[in-house]
């Protein structure tokens, strides 16, 4: 209770992004932080949901090393709807730099589906990194190597890139790519910019 208003709401802080932040390039580990605590407060189901699951049990799986490798596989053979099964219908995916230098923010279905719509025009592959693999609890953390249309103009194989995301009821909610310092140095090369 707030004892000079007498106001007996109980004050509620998140933690947000914004999308401002995000592309103003808010560092790799400190966004996936943000938003793997601030963004996925899903967890308070509808009471629906939580009758179902006392009734029936969990109907998902939140392990993240099937998600991951069902969302590699997807992405891999040019899936556009195996990809989209994978996320919650309000996910959060974030991808900074993109390839072609578009803004890398993406919430809900529609923006995800234009997002891999152009990835997939622009053959975009994905490949895990032996042994980069961590989970805890629904969390995980991994690096990979991506490969992009876009990219091999520039005469870029691979670049690398540190990968977070959150998996609740069997469904990504958050998705968090960033470029590794050394992929955003070679990238910056190949196209003549450097950082400001």
């Amino acid at each position: 209770m707030n004892p000079k208003t007498g106001d007996l709401r109980t004050p509620v802080r998140t933690n947000c992004v914004s999308r401002r932040a995000a592309l103003r390039g808010l560092g790799g580990g400190s966004l996936a932080a943000a938003f793997a605590f601030g963004a996925p407060i899903r967890t308070g189901a509808s009471s629906e949901d939580r009758i179902a699951k006392a009734l029936f049990g969990a109907v998902s799986n939140d392990d993240p090393a099937a998600v991951i490798a069902a969302y590699l596989a997807a992405v891999n053979a040019g899936d556009l709807e195996g990809i989209l099964d994978l996320y919650a219908d309000d996910a959060v995916h974030i991808f900074l730099p993109t390839a072609d230098g578009s803004a890398g923010v993406c919430h809900g279905k529609a923006q995800f589906t234009m997002w891999y719509e152009q990835s997939l025009a622009n053959g975009d592959r994905v490949a895990l990194e032996d042994g980069s693999l961590a989970i805890d609890g629904n969390q995980a953390s991994f690096v990979t190597q991506i490969t992009s249309a876009p990219w091999s103009k520039l005469g870029l194989a691979a670049l690398a890139a540190q990968a977070d995301l959150v998996v609740i009821d069997g469904r990504i909610m958050t998705h968090v790519v960033t470029l590794t310092p050394e992929s955003v140095r070679t990238l910056q090369a190949a196209r003549g910019t450097t950082s400001s």
